[in-house]
């Protein structure tokens, strides 16, 4: 979503609504997030026109995931699919970041940005969704006191993203 702006959001809306996606799925006292639980199962019966389509490498070339709010449709590159479905956090961080696109960018809330300079951090739909992932599969309310070991083994996320989950406030 390059050269795009989202309507602002703080960190802290950004985990309220990753609360209420997990109570949703009935998972908000829980460390392990299903991800592909709720993108095959919960939403679905949810909104009967979702969909989560699958495409081949070939297909989707170097995209790893792609949304279209106004199809209500997540396309997901075949590998991608496969490693999050055994359980691999970076993909199913994809899962996650792709399901806040759905959630939240449509086209009233999603603009082109046409002032030169940085979008604002809180206005990036990229940083939202990527913020979004972090707080839907690493609760940040049930990580206090836990090493990035431990969060990563629990959460079934990378190091990398269980480091970094650990900083937000």
């Amino acid at each position: 979503m390059a050269n795009c702006i989202a309507e602002p959001l703080s960190r802290k809306d950004i985990r309220h609504m990753a609360e209420i996606v997990r109570t949703i799925e009935g998972s908000s006292g829980s460390l392990f997030f299903d991800i592909m639980h709720f993108l095959e199962v919960t939403l679905p019966r949810v909104d009967e026109d979702f969909s989560l389509v699958v495409k081949t490498k070939e297909e989707m070339g170097e995209c790893h995931g792609l949304t279209f709010p106004e199809r209500n449709e997540i396309q997901i590159r075949e590998d991608v699919y496969q490693r999050a479905c055994d359980g691999s956090g970076r993909d199913r961080l994809t899962m996650a970041h792709e399901l806040f696109h759905l959630l939240q960018h449509t086209r009233e809330n999603i603009s082109f940005a046409r002032s030169e300079g940085q979008v604002k951090t809180y206005m990036d739909p990229e940083w939202q969704a990527d913020a979004f992932g972090g707080e839907l599969l690493i609760p940040y309310n049930l990580i206090t006191g836990m090493s990035a070991e431990e969060i990563a083994r629990e959460c079934k996320v990378s190091m990398s993203a269980a480091r970094c989950q650990m900083t937000k406030k």
